[in-house]
């Protein structure tokens, strides 16, 4: 009686370690999903910065930049 009560703890002990480690799994893919969103997100956003700088001339170089600031000389 003793070896079918280990036996029947064994195994539900098992079943329920799986079924943790599942929703584990399930949950990291989730969370690594999520990453890889926010990775391109932030890519994105980059990019709009590097176009948004471009257009900007006295952002440039040096010189546009002097430029630019001693025409707000007074």
């Amino acid at each position: 009686m003793v070896s079918v009560g280990a036996s029947v703890l064994t195994a539900t002990t098992i079943g329920v370690l799986a079924w943790k480690c599942r929703g584990l799994q399930e949950e990291h893919e989730e969370l690594q999903t999520k990453h890889e969103g926010l990775l391109f997100m932030a890519a994105g956003l980059v990019v709009q910065l590097a176009e948004s700088t471009a257009e900007n001339d006295y952002l440039k170089s040096a010189t546009g930049a002097s430029k630019r600031l001693k025409s707000y000389d007074c």
